[in-house]
């Protein structure tokens, strides 16, 4: 079904055309290619106005997801022949994520993926607010991008952190 990628902001450049097809690419790999998936590239005044209204964090932040179905279970999609086949909306504060990228020395371009798995993850119904449901999502993230990855001959890994940095 669509994807609706949207650029937003203009203080950071990055390769559109790139993210479209990663972007589709991790909908192949995660079954979801018939479901409508909105991407949107933000300033970073623009998601911490959204992070302050539905989270109730007044910062920025490099990624927001909002489903368009609640109630999922971890990975299990919704009917794509409902009236609603549609996963729902990434939001990406593109500053933050340079400033990120900056910081630990990549490339926004090679981290846009991970941030968009992780995303993607929480419109599928994975969570990170237990130990037991963050280990879950980072398996998840773990496996579509080593799909990613053999597709693409990229190294990427997942935003949130595995069972070993966990325990520190």
């Amino acid at each position: 079904m669509t994807l609706l990628l949207r650029n937003l902001q203009k203080s950071v450049t990055f390769d559109l055309p790139k993210l479209k097809a990663d972007i589709n690419l991790l909908r192949r790999i995660v079954r979801a290619e018939r479901y409508d998936l909105g991407v949107i590239c933000m300033q970073d005044s623009q998601v911490r106005e959204m992070n302050k209204m539905y989270r109730g964090k007044d910062e920025a932040t490099d990624v927001l997801s909002f489903p368009a179905h609640e109630s999922l279970a971890p990975g299990r999609l919704p009917d794509p022949w409902s009236d609603l086949a549609d996963l729902g909306d990434i939001f990406l504060g593109m500053s933050y994520i340079q400033q990120q990228c900056e910081k630990d020395g990549t490339n926004v371009d090679d981290v846009l993926p991970v941030i968009v798995t992780h995303g993607l993850c929480h419109l599928i119904g994975y969570k990170h607010d237990t130990d037991e449901r963050l280990k879950q999502m980072h398996k998840r993230e773990l496996d579509i991008l080593t799909e990613y990855n053999k597709l693409t001959d990229s190294n990427l890994r997942p935003m949130t952190n595995g069972p070993a940095e966990m325990s520190n």
